[in-house]
């Protein structure tokens, strides 16, 4: 009887495991358990993780723009680094941090594809949505250099092949992590030599539109390789250093009299006082939405004060090192909390993981990106602002904040081991981005190579029309791509 008993137990056992394998891991399980319970949550209890999840937007937004991306410039300084290789690694490191923590995160915490799903996500959501925004809030039509544009798609479509060959067959190696990598110092090399190649490839090029001519009342603008961080910074590729990018109008008729401007223009800024120090925290500011703003982040900035040198200042700048280790720190604490009451959240409604990545995570992780290209386009700066959105944040997430999270997991952590990709559905989404950089090259060469708001209303709503097919992919809309859920009792 016994015999026949535990010959049962190892066919129920069998079958579950069976069954465990024919579904995907519930990444809550993986988190610590919250106050409530799943029926308390379904009644009114949820709302509680989705104020938290808005609060740790905003808190990795003010980590990034008032400590990690500073103490990065100040490293930039400190190791002479050209401005093309910063912007490329260190400024890159510095916006998509929230992106590098949750993809830690669902490699070593969650151990499922919100963190793949996050990068996608983002993708799609700089590309388009990003660049929309920035085609809204220009205030006047704002022309686009191609040299920038190109490099940085090209750069990008890269990056998604090589991340689409990675994850095709749902299975992620040592070898395979290692060649995004390699990638990703191949593209930095390539950023070095960016002005160089430049020189060399704008002349040979007479299909692509000279900006510099005459365009009636609208504004152009002269490229002249700029980076900008998340708090709108920027970064000056001849000078070397930090500094701002000059805007030029229709006035500007020949070589000559733009030499003149841009003469005056550094004149007046090396006459100018240096910019003044932080205000203090305990100050309070003007403006109603500025207050309600101070009274919402007082908790987040007083405890990052306590905790965190602020190298801004001058007193603190030469703690930059211990800026960076301490706001790394607290990334990815936030990060963690985000990540955790978004998978809550996910589960509560019943919503796959990897769409909430999809979705919700790479809105919240992406904002910075949105706010740095907003202010650099409503100072004229079209290739900046595209830039940005475009190069910096989609190439850093695609090659690093993947493939370095996939490669100690399986080079160091668990030696000869891979990384599990569960949804298909995350493959297929990775191949439609392919589309999204034709679209959006075709579409700006069609308009002229300026972001206006006819152009911007188009890119919105490819954004959206992506969003739901990649979202109807995971829900298993097109064939039997994502899984479902395993059971929790979470």
């Amino acid at each position: 009887m016994g015999i026949i008993q535990l010959s049962i137990l190892k066919i129920v056992s069998s079958r579950h495991l069976l069954e465990l394998a024919n579904c995907t891991p519930r990444a809550v399980e993986q988190f610590p358990r919250d106050f409530f319970t799943q029926e308390q949550r379904k009644h009114g209890a949820i709302a509680i993780h989705i104020v938290i999840v808005i609060y740790m937007f905003l808190a990795l937004a003010i980590v990034c723009d008032y400590y990690f991306v500073p103490s990065l410039e100040i490293i930039c300084e400190y190791l002479h680094l050209e401005s093309d290789v910063a912007g490329a690694t260190f400024m890159a490191a510095g916006s998509s941090a929230p992106e590098l923590a949750t993809a830690v995160i669902g490699v070593f915490v969650a151990k499922d594809d919100v963190g793949l799903g996050t990068v996608v996500g983002s993708a799609i959501y700089n590309v388009m949505f990003v660049i929309s925004v920035c085609a809204f809030f220009a205030g006047t039509a704002v022309y686009l250099s191609w040299w920038p544009m190109v490099r940085d798609c090209v750069a990008y479509t890269v990056s998604i092949i090589a991340l689409i060959v990675v994850i095709y067959d749902e299975e992620v190696r040592w070898y395979e992590a290692g060649c995004l990598c390699l990638l990703y110092v191949l593209y930095t090399i390539f950023m070095y030599y960016n002005s160089r190649l430049e020189v060399w490839c704008v002349p040979k090029c007479s299909c692509f539109p000279n900006k510099n001519h005459q365009l009636g009342p609208e504004s152009i603008i002269l490229y002249d390789k700029v980076h900008t961080n998340s708090n709108g910074s920027t970064h000056h590729t001849e000078a070397g250093h930090i500094g701002e990018m000059l805007p030029l109008t229709s006035d500007c008729e020949s070589e000559e009299s733009c030499s003149d401007i841009e003469h005056d223009y550094y004149q007046r800024k090396a006459e100018a006082p240096k910019s003044e120090e932080p205000e203090p925290l305990c100050q309070i500011p003007s403006g109603k939405f500025k207050i309600l703003f101070w009274i919402i982040s007082l908790p987040l900035c007083t405890i990052l004060c306590l905790t965190t040198p602020d190298c801004r200042k001058e007193r603190w700048k030469n703690w930059f090192v211990v800026t960076f280790i301490v706001s790394l720190a607290w990334l990815s604490a936030f990060s963690f909390l985000m990540v955790w009451m978004i998978t809550v959240v996910g589960y509560t409604v019943d919503i796959p993981d990897s769409i909430m990545g999809l979705t919700f995570i790479a809105f919240g992780v992406s904002l910075p990106d949105v706010i740095a290209s907003v202010i650099v386009v409503k100072e004229g700066l079209g290739d900046m602002a595209v830039s940005n959105a475009v190069e910096r944040s989609n190439v850093f997430d695609i090659l690093i904040c993947l493939g370095v999270p996939w490669l100690l997991q399986t080079a160091a952590m668990k030696p000869g081991g891979v990384v599990k990709v569960y949804s298909k559905g995350l493959t297929y989404s990775s191949i439609t981005l392919l589309s999204t950089v034709v679209f959006l090259l075709g579409a700006t060469h069609l308009n002229g190579w300026k972001l206006d708001k006819k152009y911007g209303v188009v890119l919105l709503i490819v954004y959206v029309f992506y969003t739901v097919l990649a979202s109807l992919y995971e829900c298993n809309i097109f064939g039997y791509l994502h899984p479902e859920e395993c059971p929790s009792n979470y």
